[in-house]
């Protein structure tokens, strides 16, 4: 369908509303804010009129302690950032050479808000089901019209979906914004300004019952764009959900595409990087394991965080 410009679709969207008001000419009648008219009007993107971006935790103080104690105690849980510099082509071979030495990862996250974005097939190249043993999680970026790609990936694994966590960009200029690709065809009428990292779970994980492997309701599963966020491959407070989340301290992201230079592939510790451009190289899966020995594949549970964080009901039994 031919794009219509936007005085068109502001006219039509006000026509309409005379409509439905009985066909009077006189002013439609105003249900509140509408920032879909707005954005149409200004170009600027509803999500930007959410005034607590930098700082969403401000007058929940419980969330606030919540949030300080979690980031303090998985940093001293922590092992040292590794990384893999592996071009995109090889990244499948270096992956199962892992796998033939018995290195496991029980988080893995893939892909980031590149514009190259894989294939399907590249991705379904990935030896994740090598890599991951029973319970696991895999955390799967796509954009909006890769959500099904991004499920056949999951099956293909052996990871089931289980959430979708949504990350919205502020404006056309920003850093992450999802540049659709260059096909010659029409733009699509809906504009398309968030990115989705899609959850899928290996074996079994309860929410209300699992607390040592997954620590549920800390984190919301939307993301806002920070102002003062500084550049990398994917938003920071993506890998602090990630941390917040699981307990499960074997962490592994696959970047599977060359990133721009204005997105850095910076390592994190706690984390190995798998990526063309990721900025240090200093991956050794004999390492790996002597840090996994003496720091543990979990981390433990601390019991003034575990009584902060909100709980999940036990769900009643049935009779």
């Amino acid at each position: 369908m031919v794009p219509r410009s936007s005085k068109q679709t502001v006219a039509s969207l006000e026509n309409e509303a005379r409509l439905n008001s009985g066909g009077s000419s006189g002013p439609p009648h105003n249900f509140g804010n509408d920032y879909n008219d707005y954005f149409l009007r200004s170009g600027v993107l509803p999500q930007c009129h959410i005034t607590n971006a930098e700082d969403p935790l401000t007058g929940y103080p419980k969330l606030q302690k919540l949030h300080v104690l979690k980031r303090a105690h998985t940093e001293r849980y922590a092992g040292k950032a590794f990384g893999r510099n592996v071009e995109p082509s090889l990244m499948r071979q270096e992956l199962l050479t892992w796998a033939s030495q018995s290195l496991n990862f029980d988080v893995i996250m893939i892909g980031g808000c590149i514009d190259q974005y894989p294939s399907l097939q590249m991705l379904l190249d990935l030896p994740v089901q090598k890599l991951t043993p029973r319970p696991s999680i895999v955390f799967l970026w796509v954009p909006g019209p890769g959500l099904e790609a991004g499920r056949r990936a999951l099956e293909h694994w052996g990871f089931r979906r289980s959430e979708d966590i949504v990350y919205f960009v502020t404006n056309k200029g920003s850093l992450h914004y999802p540049h659709a690709p260059a096909s010659g065809e029409h733009e699509d009428c809906i504009v398309k300004s968030t990115w989705h990292c899609l959850m899928g779970l290996k074996g079994t994980l309860r929410r209300s019952e699992d607390s040592d492997l997954i620590n549920c309701n800390v984190d919301t599963d939307v993301i806002l764009e920070k102002p003062t966020e500084r550049p990398n491959v994917i938003p920071e407070s993506m890998y602090e959900i990630v941390e917040n989340f699981t307990l499960m301290s074997r962490r592994l992201h696959i970047i599977p595409g060359h990133t721009a230079v204005d997105k850095p592939v910076r390592p994190r510790k706690g984390w190995v990087i798998m990526s063309p451009d990721v900025l240090l190289d200093n991956f050794e899966g004999t390492e790996f394991n002597s840090q996994t020995v003496r720091y543990g594949h979990r981390v433990p549970i601390d019991s003034e965080i575990d009584s902060l964080r909100p709980k999940t009901p036990t769900k009643a039994r049935k009779r």
